[in-house]
């Protein structure tokens, strides 16, 4: 064990001028990380050769136990090569588990023995009127089959090599199955396997893994306005294919060595309207006295906790899982299913748009006795665009997320600084009236933070490294250190000189080290550069940047800057259009602002 600390991944490093280096980790993950940490003490190569180490003891260990990136591989694929990569990204900066996304409406994207079909049919889009050989382009991804990055899914031996590859680095890689919703690749490839059975006149065989009800004539329109992506829950071979995939992905694991802990079945986003009509969905309701069709959630969610826990899997999923659709004086209001929260389910929670209505939903599930991972789409939802320029790619519908938004948030108590809507407007801190605050028994139930990249926007080559990097490296910060002084202080003002001290150390560690850091160890990556900012003042233009470390380079005659146009020393005369860039120790270049002499 080390000194003071109760932590698995607590480690001790000591670099003395005569014993030279130790490293005494409470477990070999906390070696790795004494490892990381000695990594970052390394100074960058000199010519003369050689390495100078400060003397210097650290005993450190993480916040949370949980510090995890969810990628999304659905939407638009990203190939092996770019997740090995981010696993060593993750793993540098002491993060411990990579949730993937593997299935959505848009693809299903791991390879599975038993059913063919999810990836020959589901893996696969380009132009088709009716999805049966392969499904509609979505997000950019064009007309032609087989191209990136529509088309594409990890073989079973790839997905062997991730497991690997992340296992070696103490990280865990959490599958996701989405359903019952967002399932319309998997509802496609199930049809497809239908007909080719039936037409082979199997019948049986036809009916033994579909996942809707041929008769189910229910009107609705999903958030990507599909109307045939939910499963039925009362049929018996939807459960049939849930434990037939939780089985192959299970010997997968297998077959790698390495153990599916835990495992991910969605929940998100199903529309209202779904089984309303479903003559299958009619029957079950009546012979088992339920309300309606909307309670076949419940019994949908009870049946998939059952069929993992006979694989020894406990249950997570997207916070619906957890929530009791009830009224309160005859408006519909959400509350922590009672039934459901004694089972040891693990629900991620990203709803907190502030001003939603939803902004406590985190506490109140953890409070309610529900283990948290707290997701937020305020402050970690990286697919969001860094700000409202047009130039920036990404979402908007949640607001921007650049990389103070991970920085300053502050998991037990984010209402404390958030001060904008999503529109970037002052937000009336009315609407934190009333909300639950985390109880000391929900803290218990945090059980860590992570990042989302969703991939709509990512079918571009480098669009995945510029939306993630820098962002990671603020939920890095706050997963790992302890609760930070300016946090900790209760007068506003001392709070708030805190936390710019803090925010300036960071981002010229930031700027200075660690993404000269990345120029030099990490070929080709594309992190985001920052946009400088201009003023114009007295007849000169002002120049400034968000990090240091980049060198910011000008054009008097609106062109681009470029490697070999001057550098800004100073002030620049305001004359024509002024267009300044960073640029990256690599010679690599940012966005270009201008501004132009009335």
């Amino acid at each position: 064990p080390v000194e003071g600390q109760d932590s698995p991944e607590a480690y001790e490093l000591v670099v003395e001028p005569t014993t030279g280096i130790r490293i005494v980790g409470a477990s070999s993950a906390g070696v790795f990380y004494g490892l990381q940490t000695l990594r970052d003490l390394l100074p960058a190569p000199s010519a003369g050769g050689g390495v100078v180490l400060p003397a210097i003891r650290v005993v450190d260990a993480p916040r949370f136990g949980y510090r995890g990136l969810m990628l999304d591989v659905a939407r638009n694929f990203q190939p092996k090569p770019l997740v090995l990569r981010t696993l060593d990204l993750l793993a540098q900066y002491k993060l411990n588990v990579l949730h993937l996304h593997l299935t959505d409406d848009e693809g299903w994207r791991i390879e599975m023995p038993s059913l063919p079909e999810l990836t020959s049919v589901g893996a696969r889009r380009g132009h088709t009127l009716d999805s049966k050989e392969f499904l509609p382009p979505a997000y950019g991804s064009g007309p032609a089959v087989g191209q990136p990055w529509g088309s594409g899914f990890f073989s079973r031996a790839d997905f062997v090599e991730i497991l690997h590859y992340a296992a070696a680095r103490h990280i865990e890689v959490i599958p996701e199955l989405e359903m019952p919703g967002h399932a319309r690749a998997a509802v496609k490839a199930m049809q497809a396997r239908f007909r080719e059975r039936e037409q082979a006149g199997d019948t049986a065989g036809a009916l033994q893994y579909l996942l809707t009800d041929p008769a189910d004539s229910s009107r609705y329109s999903s958030p990507q306005a599909y109307h045939d992506n939910v499963m039925n829950p009362a049929l018996e071979s939807t459960y049939a294919f849930i434990d037939r995939v939780v089985s192959d992905l299970q010997g997968i694991y297998r077959e790698a060595g390495v153990p599916l802990r835990h495992l991910h079945m969605g929940g998100d986003e199903v529309p209202a309207g779904v089984w309303t009509h479903s003559p299958a969905v009619q029957a079950y309701v009546q012979a088992h006295g339920l309300t309606g069709p909307d309670d076949m959630w419940y019994v949908f969610y009870d049946r998939v906790d059952q069929i993992l826990k006979a694989h020894g899997i406990p249950l997570s999923g997207w916070e619906e899982i957890a929530l009791r659709r009830t009224r309160r004086d005859g408006r519909p209001v959400t509350i922590p299913n009672p039934d459901f929260a004694t089972r040891g389910w693990r629900v991620y929670v990203w709803n907190n748009v502030p001003g939603s209505g939803a902004e406590d939903l985190a506490y109140r599930l953890a409070n309610g006795g529900y283990d948290v991972v707290l997701t937020p789409v305020s402050h970690l939802y990286f697919d969001l665009a860094w700000n409202a320029n047009p130039d920036e790619p990404g979402l908007d519908w949640g607001g921007f997320v650049d990389l103070r938004k991970p920085f300053e948030f502050i998991p037990f108590d984010y209402y404390r600084n958030v001060h904008l809507d999503r529109f970037g407007r002052p937000l009336d801190p009315s609407v934190f009236v009333g909300k639950d605050r985390l109880t000391d028994y929900g803290r218990a139930h945090i059980v860590g933070i992570q990042g989302n990249l969703w991939a709509e926007t990512l079918g571009a080559d480098g669009r995945l490294d510029y939306q993630l990097v820098p962002k990671l490296l603020g939920l890095a910060e706050r997963a790992w250190a302890p609760v930070p002084d300016w946090v900790a202080e209760p007068d506003s003002a001392r709070s708030a000189a805190m936390y710019r001290d803090a925010w300036s150390r960071f981002v010229n560690v930031l700027g200075k080290r660690e993404l000269p850091r990345l120029d030099r160890e990490v070929p080709g990556i594309n992190y985001r550069i920052p946009t400088p900012g201009l003023a114009a003042e007295n007849g000169e233009v002002r120049c400034s940047i968000g990090l240091p470390g980049f060198t910011l380079r000008y054009t008097t005659d609106g062109s681009d800057p470029t490697t070999r146009s001057p550098v800004v020393r100073g002030p620049i005369p305001f004359h024509g259009t002024i267009s300044v860039a960073a640029f990256s120790t690599t010679g690599r270049k940012g966005h270009t602002a201008r501004l132009t002499a009335p």
